[in-house]
């Protein structure tokens, strides 16, 4: 009966769970060209900057910084060095390799913290049921895209399992791991990093308050001394981008859409939406979960993490929620981290974990009756190994009876067709091409916003203005905007004359529009322009003055 250990057991329904998982991303992008959305025209325009010497510059305005975390374009850059493949396929199709590292880390997590059973339960609902609908990037799963957000949250499973070492040893070594591995986190997206500070920092005072009731002054040092540890090499490890906010930027945000954007069920106003996505059996198994954890669950430790988990993501989405309302309605200015769904997110993925608990809790009585059924005639040391059997073949039959619902998700069918879209539109492919091969890095092109982000931001080439989400936060956006709208106004009006030193303050060489503006430009305006390139869709004129 040596297959019936627990390792054995438990492992194989893991690899089973996590193989049927990768199928389905398999499926959905191993054969595409092109991402589904603009986060990966993004990233292809990182690649390309760094591809072309310019790592730390903002690949789409001139003369700027880096300002996005440079953690997952730098993997991608590095998988383009090395197996020669190109921006579109690494960024569209390395996703359903990377991001199995986050249902890998989370069981992982689980496991340590509560065990196999719990493990491979929390597995299935990670996998398989919490996220229902929504899209890969807005809840905790496995995805096949490649977005950071579904990518960097195996270093939060990682963190939270030293943070459990470093509180739980009180060694100093954990308290450098995690300061490290968090600052890399803050490298890849900022959410995940401040939730692990802040849960850090909320353990340690409570840790500080004890020991001031107990009069203990040299633990009192100790505590100090840690979070101090953590501190230096959070700072030391995040240092590449820290290094360009604080020392180029000063902190000083400009643009702060990229940190305030609500979308999809996100908004306020679609708050009756995000409660029908998330309230089902998945959940209500999950408060089974809260119930029994709060009243049962003795180890302190753990109980600490958990509910400082619980109470900063709980607290950084009401508050990340409100800033843009603050702002908009009020014009009132809080300090901004990410947009709200980032830190619903993790909330998805605790959920996971007290869905775990709560599944072991309601089943238990009847795996132990089954198991003691089935092994009535069998040998008295049987019916531990039975029950194992019972357990994960429970979880693997609900598995493969719920697959089917599970790749109709919108993260598998809808985002594979957006990303068909993008293939079938043959016309930007064509503009996108000629820019990276025959267009510096360095030169300005004009273009209208359906341009910006592609194809002129993911060839890495620079512009006057992109999407206002997806644009410098240490630049002033809307004076770009008002300028790059008024020097396509020129184009057409001659009107005024002075829009036309803005080519001059942009160092503006190329003019991208589309075909159907064309016979609109005025002629005589005092702009040598030169046609480099023409299709159906588009014309590209080189500009001098």
């Amino acid at each position: 009966m040596r297959f019936l250990t627990r390792k054995y057991v438990f492992t194989a329904g893991i690899f089973i769970m996590l193989l049927m998982a990768f199928a389905q991303g398999y499926k959905t992008t191993h054969d595409l060209n092109w991402g589904c959305s603009i986060d990966f025209d993004r990233d292809m325009s990182f690649i390309q900057g760094t591809l072309d010497g310019h790592f730390g510059k903002d690949p789409s305005y001139l003369g700027e910084y880096l300002w996005y975390s440079p953690l997952l374009f730098s993997i991608e850059t590095i998988i383009v060095k090395t197996t020669g493949l190109s921006p579109n396929l690494v960024v569209t199709r390395a996703g359903i390799y990377l991001n199995c590292l986050a249902p890998v880390t989370f069981v992982i997590m689980v496991l340590i913290l509560f065990g196999f059973e719990t493990a491979i339960a929390s597995l299935l609902s990670f996998l398989f049921l919490a996220s229902g609908n929504i899209l890969g990037w807005g809840s905790a799963t496995y995805s096949p895209w490649l977005y950071p957000v579904c990518f960097v949250q195996f270093l939060f499973y990682l963190n939270i399992i030293f943070l459990y070492k470093a509180i739980s040893t009180q060694r100093y070594i954990w308290f450098i791991i995690l300061g490290s591995f968090t600052g890399l986190s803050f490298l890849g997206h900022v959410a995940p990093a401040v939730i692990i500070f802040l849960m850090t920092m909320m353990i340690q005072v409570n840790n500080v308050f004890y020991a001031i009731r107990n009069g203990d002054q040299k633990i009192i040092k100790k505590y100090l001394f840690q979070s101090l540890i953590l501190f230096v090499t959070f700072l030391v490890a995040a240092s590449p981008i820290l290094i360009v906010i604080y020392g180029r930027y000063k902190m000083h945000y400009i643009n702060r859409a990229p940190f305030e954007y609500v979308g999809f069920i996100f908004t306020v106003k679609s708050f009756g939406e995000l409660i029908k996505a998330n309230i089902n059996l998945t959940f209500l198994i999950s408060l089974a979960g809260v119930y029994w954890f709060y009243k049962n669950y003795e180890n302190r430790i753990i109980r600490n993490i958990i509910s400082s988990w619980l109470l900063v993501c709980l607290f950084m989405y009401s508050y990340s929620t409100l800033v843009p309302l603050l702002h908009s309605r009020l014009h009132i200015f809080l300090p901004v981290t990410v947009p709200s769904f980032h830190y619903f997110f993790y909330l998805k993925a605790l959920e996971s974990v007290f869905f775990g608990m709560g599944l072991v809790w309601l089943l238990k009585s009847p795996v132990h009756w089954l198991s003691k059924r089935i092994t009535t005639n069998l040998a008295d040391n049987a019916f531990e190994g039975v029950s194992r059997l019972v357990w994960v073949a429970l979880i693997l039959i609900f598995s493969l009876v719920y697959y089917p619902v599970y790749s109709s998700r919108s993260d598998f069918i809808y985002l594979r067709e957006l990303a068909l879209n993008k293939e079938a539109d043959k016309t930007r492919l064509e503009v996108y091409y000629y820019l990276k091969d025959h267009i510096s890095p360095d030169k300005v092109i004009l273009c209208e916003l359906g341009q910006s982000m592609f194809p002129v931001m993911a060839s890495g080439r620079k512009m006057v203005s992109t999407t206002f989400t997806f644009s410098n936060p240490f630049v002033d956006f809307e004076q770009r905007e008002k300028d790059r709208n008024s020097m396509l106004s020129y184009l057409i009006t001659g009107q005024p004359g002075s829009d036309k030193q803005l080519f001059t303050k942009y160092h503006v060489s190329y003019i991208l529009l589309s075909s159907s503006q064309a016979p609109r430009l005025m002629p005589g305006l005092g702009l040598k322009n030169e046609l480099v390139f023409r299709n159906e869709s588009f014309i590209l004129l080189s500009v001098t003055e």
